[in-house]
């Protein structure tokens, strides 16, 4: 099984919404001894969740990498809003176009979650 989820919204309540179905997502797979591989990408304006400091969601979104899931960032998103890399978590990765990225995965089989 692998999803990939996508993004975009700054308000806190879209941002602990997915945390929320990233959660049970991987509990209902763990609950049931099945492999899951999960990506986030964030892009626009929902970079501050990968923000390191001054952003509330931090411990969830690391205590959500703890348990495999990959957290990846739009480098176009990167460049328009003018962000410096070691304002993200250290664990984040980037991808050259968001949503050249979502296609991708979505034509290798990965289930897609707008979020």
């Amino acid at each position: 099984m692998k999803v990939v989820f996508q993004i975009t919204s700054s308000t806190p309540e879209a941002q602990k919404a997915m945390l929320g179905q990233l959660n049970n997502l991987l509990q209902y797979y763990h609950d049931r001894q099945v492999r899951i591989t999960v990506e986030v990408v964030v892009h626009g304006d929902a970079y501050g969740l990968l923000f390191a400091a001054g952003n509330p969601l931090a411990g969830r979104v690391e205590d959500l990498y703890d348990r495999a899931v990959s957290w990846l960032i739009c480098q176009n998103t990167i460049n328009g809003k003018q962000l410096q890399m070691d304002q993200l978590l250290s664990f984040v990765q980037v991808v050259p176009a968001a949503v050249a990225h979502l296609v991708e995965r979505q034509a290798e089989g990965w289930s897609y979650i707008r979020c």
